[in-house]
């Protein structure tokens, strides 16, 4: 596999909160999509899903109290230390920095206290690099009919994978490519908390109105209420992940509006099985109905490292046409997963089958397949490409 280098920046000894911000713009720069700092260790970077050493220092406990105070604020320290932890974002711009004029550079900044290594208290910041352009959904080779899926009239589009498979990115692509191609969609979206900013002077329709929660109201749920009145086109949601959000979720698709949401699920048949089961038994079987009535498309993706040094998406989808939904209603819904998972195996067009065709073409190595698929699922394939 070829080597992922990153040369460390040269903090010259001292973590103030100029050399930092400059440093987050030298990553950025560098195409790492996360940084990790934590007390007593060095600073560490993602980097095409690789971690790589970017200090050559180890960061003091005590630096860290000043930085934060200093860029996030000093309210963020309380909330660490009570044991909370804290959620914001870190917006850079500014030639100084190396930033282009009208151009910014934006994080989304999680902060919480644990023990690392010999440091019993330490102060843990993980941040994740929002690109300050909008991704082309046109570049990420999409499959023609899962791009013409994702603009459908109306109805709900689940969006799901892992913590960093590339979900807010490919939405931020599906939003951006409305804004130029289709200049009638009203885009308004909820987000916690708002990583890629959507809109300019490219957009073509409204500019799109992009809500934070907490600060602009106060959930996904009472924001898909809000929707409601405001005569959207396009809905997007941050995640669907209680019962609240996915009813509100549901009934968006089923009043003729577009909605997007995310979740947190391994496979279509898990994310048909999550979105049931956070009802109570005796609602699940009407739900899912109404689940069945509203879903339009539901695709997991995940990334996954290559040989090149690099990454690849791959994507399993189902797109719930009239078809596939009266199959569907003449079975008892605890059946749908099973026979959604039957049909994806019987086209060749699961996760696994993706990532091994990948295999197979010298594009990721055996340790990645596992790590997607299983050993047994690898011993399995082996076999039956000798047979």
């Amino acid at each position: 596999m070829s080597d992922v280098t990153f040369e460390p920046f040269d903090f010259h000894g001292e973590l103030n909160p100029d050399n930092f911000k400059r440093f987050v713009v030298y990553a950025a720069e560098r195409g790492v999509s996360d940084i990790l700092i934590q007390g007593g260790d060095y600073i560490w970077v993602e980097l095409h899903g690789r971690q790589r050493r970017a200090s050559h220092q180890t960061v003091k406990q005590g630096q860290l109290s000043a930085l934060i105070s200093s860029v996030w604020g000093p309210d963020v320290e309380g909330a660490i230390r009570s044991g909370t932890g804290a959620d914001r974002s870190l917006d850079l711009f500014g030639e100084e920095l190396g930033i282009p004029r009208g151009k910014r550079l934006r994080a989304r900044c999680n902060f919480i206290q644990a023990r690392v290594a010999l440091l019993d208290a330490a102060f843990a910041i993980t941040m994740r690099l929002i690109p300050p352009d909008l991704p082309d959904i046109t570049t990420m080779g999409i499959e023609p009919d899962l791009f013409e899926a994702f603009y459908p009239a109306k109805g709900l589009v689940l969006v799901c994978g892992p913590t960093g498979s590339g979900k807010t990115t490919l939405l931020a692509g599906v939003y951006g490519y409305a804004g130029v191609a289709m200049p009638d969609r009203k885009v308004i979206t909820y987000e916690d908390p708002i990583e890629f900013v959507l809109g300019g002077a490219h957009w073509k329709g409204p500019q799109p109105a992009q809500s934070q929660i907490g600060r602009d109201i106060a959930n996904f749920a009472a924001g898909l209420r809000n929707a409601m009145r405001r005569k959207p086109s396009i809905i997007g949601i941050g995640e669907a992940r209680d019962l609240e959000t996915i009813d509100a979720a549901i009934e968006a698709g089923l009043t003729g509006h577009l909605c997007f949401a995310t979740m947190h699920t391994d496979s279509v048949a898990e994310t048909i099985n999550r979105a049931i089961q956070v009802y109570p038994p005796a609602q699940q079987s009407a739900i899912a109905n109404r689940l069945l009535g509203s879903l339009a498309l539901i695709v997991v993706q995940r990334l996954l490292k290559t040989t090149d040094g690099k990454r690849q998406a791959i994507r399993e989808y189902v797109i719930f046409d009239r078809e596939l939904r009266n199959e569907l209603q003449d079975q008892s819904f605890e059946r749908w997963p099973k026979m959604i998972r039957e049909k994806l195996e019987a086209a060749g067009a699961t996760l696994d089958d993706k990532a091994w065709a990948l295999l197979q073409a010298g594009t990721i190595d055996k340790q990645e397949f596992i790590e997607l698929a299983g050993h047994k699922a690898y011993v399995q394939r082996i076999k039956g490409a000798k047979s």
